[in-house]
C-alpha cells in the first residue's frame, strides 16, 4: 500500500492503522510530469517492514512507470523532492522581480532543461489547493527552518482557492482557455485574465535558447546572459540548490559519496 503525496507525514497518514497496514506502507512519490521526470522517490515510515521485499516491490512496479532511477529518503515533513520549495522561491521572486507568469514559465521550462509545463502549467496540473495544503503543512511543520518564510503563501494564490482558480481540475488556474481557444493568463494583482503577454526581453531570450538542441549548452548559455532571463534563472536556482544542500544530511539516507 502506498501514497503518492510529496506532502504529508508518513506518520501521520499511517496513525491508527492496523500492524499489518503499516509494515506494508510507504510512500512511492513519482515527480511531476511523469511521463517526462523518469524518477521515483521511496519513503519508509517508522513502522514500514525493513525487509527488502517491500521497498523491491515497490521499485520493480515502477517498470510501468517508465521510472529509471529512485531515492530512499527518511521520514521528514514533506518529501526530498517536493516542487514547493522552489516554486514559492520562484514566486517571491516573481512578485519582487515585478515579472509574469508567463515570464517565469518561459525561464523554468525548456531553457533550464524542464519540460514544457514549467512551474505555473505544472501548479495548474498538480492543483493549486494541493500546493497551498502542502505549504501550509510545509510552513506548520517547520518551525526552525531558517527559510521558513518561503513557505508563506502568497495572498493572491490564497485567493485564487477562495475563488476556485485551482487549475486544470476547474478549467481555470495560473492559465485558462480564452472563449477563440487563445492561452489568458491570470494576472496576480488584479485576479483577471488577460491575453498571455509577458517581457518582450524574457520572451525573445528563452525562444533563441530553445533552438539549442543540446541541454548542458541550453543551461550554459542562460546562466552566461546577463538580461533579466539570465538573472531571473540563477536566482532561482542558487537559492533552490543551496537550500536542498542544507537538507541532504537530513533526508537522504546516504551521501552521494557513500554510493
Amino acid at each position: 500500500m502506498a501514497s503518492n503525496t510529496s506532502g504529508l507525514r508518513i506518520t501521520e497518514m499511517m496513525a491508527g492503522r492496523s500492524a499489518s497496514f503499516r509494515e506494508r506502507f510507504l510512500v512511492m512519490h513519482f515527480f511531476n510530469p511523469v511521463r517526462y521526470m523518469k524518477l521515483l522517490e521511496l519513503v519508509a515510515g517508522p513502522d514500514t517492514s525493513p525487509k527488502p521485499s517491500i521497498a523491491s516491490a515497490a521499485s520493480e512496479k515502477t517498470s510501468s512507470a517508465r521510472a529509471s532511477s529512485s531515492a530512499r529518503t527518511r521520514r521528514t515533513s514533506s518529501a526530498i523532492a517536493s516542487a514547493v520549495t522552489p516554486l514559492l522561491t520562484t514566486i517571491h521572486l516573481m512578485l519582487e522581480e515585478g515579472l509574469a507568469p508567463e515570464d517565469v514559465d518561459g525561464v523554468t521550462g525548456e531553457p533550464i532543461g524542464h519540460p514544457k509545463s514549467a512551474s505555473f502549467r505544472t501548479a495548474d496540473l498538480v492543483g493549486v489547493d494541493t500546493f497551498v495544503h502542502v505549504a501550509d503543512n510545509c510552513y506548520a511543520s517547520l518551525t526552525a527552518d531558517e527559510d521558513r518564510k518561503v513557505f508563506e503563501t502568497p495572498a493572491f494564490i490564497r485567493a485564487m482557492v477562495e475563488k476556485k482558480l485551482l487549475g486544470d481540475k476547474t478549467k481555470g488556474g495560473f492559465y485558462r482557455k480564452g472563449k477563440d481557444g487563445s492561452v489568458e493568463t491570470l494576472d496576480p494583482k488584479t485576479l483577471e485574465y488577460r491575453p498571455r503577454g509577458g517581457d518582450k526581453e524574457i520572451r525573445a531570450k528563452c525562444k533563441e535558447l530553445v533552438q539549442i538542441e543540446d541541454v548542458r549548452e541550453r543551461v550554459r548559455k542562460l546562466f552566461a546572459d546577463d538580461g533579466k532571463a539570465g538573472r531571473f534563472a540563477w536566482k532561482v536556482l542558487s537559492r533552490s540548490l543551496a537550500y536542498s544542500a542544507r537538507r541532504i544530511g537530513e533526508i537522504t539516507e546516504r551521501h552521494h559519496r557513500d554510493r
